[in-house]
């Protein structure tokens, strides 16, 4: 009998040390090589010249020790405005180092972490090029592989549903709107939700019109304040199909005047993360922290 109790003992302690070591590797495999990026509206987003896509994306980073890159250039281009670019670059992972909350597993969990290359990430995990200076002479390279490879995705999607929501905005109205950008009567789009920041509403890719006061956190300089549009604002936007998008508010404070941006995130990989929310959820809470980055000058007309 005591044999038994030892013997169930031993195989329980094993059990709980190589599932809290590999258990480690893995979840810092899965949730923690996110990469944002972010540009100005109609943006082309670039890693190491290859398109991976437009305004705002979420993709893997990849991690160094794997691809024997200590650096990766991200790049942001934009008709009519010179070209940004940033580096992100290696750096130990803070997963890493949470082996150390595994004991008596650290060792292991150290080892192994080690040993598979995802020791090592990829940081900044969220990059904002959003101050580009004019360029009338620049023109976007339209015609290269990356971006045939780029459009290929978002035809295949185009048939595609896209969960919409909003933020930043108050008294929200989304209807279809015709080519000229005209009101298509009796298409209004009603959000569902019970809290603001998650209403959202599914619709098909095409032509609508968004009409909203900005209402939010503005920031001038080193302060922040609470501020609501004067002027409300619209926007005609062609929305694509596949993935989610969120509505922005932006303010002119010029003309204390609403601007309205639209970001979209559509992944080739929607498994990266998996947390306690849906994937879709999760996203349209990634895309609206953002919102606050996204004004200006240049996002607005005047």
């Amino acid at each position: 009998m005591i044999q038994n109790i030892q013997s169930s003992k031993i195989k329980i302690t094993l059990f709980l040390i190589l599932f809290m070591s590999f258990n480690c590797a893995t979840y810092m495999r899965n949730s923690s090589q996110e990469l944002q990026i972010m540009g100005p509206e109609n943006s082309s987003i670039y890693i190491e010249n290859e398109k991976v896509g437009e305004s705002l994306i979420l993709t893997r980073s990849g991690f160094p020790e794997l691809e024997k890159k200590p650096t990766k250039t991200i790049r942001v281009e934009k008709d009519g405005f010179s070209p940004e670019s940033t580096e992100i670059e290696s750096s130990f992972s803070l997963w890493f180092w949470g082996n150390i909350l595994l004991l008596p597993a650290a060792p292991i969990g150290f080892i192994t972490d080690y040993y598979l290359g995802y020791h090592k990430t990829y940081r900044p995990s969220a990059v904002v090029l959003n101050k580009l200076k004019e360029n009338p002479s620049f023109k976007i390279q339209n015609k290269s592989a990356s971006h045939e490879k780029f459009n290929q995705r978002v035809t295949q999607d185009k048939d595609k549903n896209i969960s919409v929501s909003y933020g930043n905005l108050i008294n929200v109205r989304l209807t279809k709107a015709d080519e000229s950008g005209k009101e298509i009567p009796g298409s209004e789009i009603k959000f569902a939700g019970l809290l603001t920041p998650n209403q959202e509403a599914v619709i098909t890719s095409g032509r609508y019109l968004i009409q909203g006061t900005f209402e939010g956190e503005a920031y001038t300089g080193k302060s922040r304040i609470r501020y609501t549009a004067k002027v409300p604002g619209q926007a005609i936007i062609d929305l694509p199909g596949g993935g989610v998008g969120v509505f922005c508010g932006t303010i002119d404070f010029e003309k204390k005047g609403t601007g309205i941006r639209f970001l979209h995130i559509n992944e080739e990989d929607t498994t990266i993360f998996q947390g306690l929310l849906p994937r879709f959820d999760f996203l349209r809470r990634i895309a609206l922290s953002n919102c606050r980055d996204v004004f200006n000058p240049q996002d607005l007309k005047k």
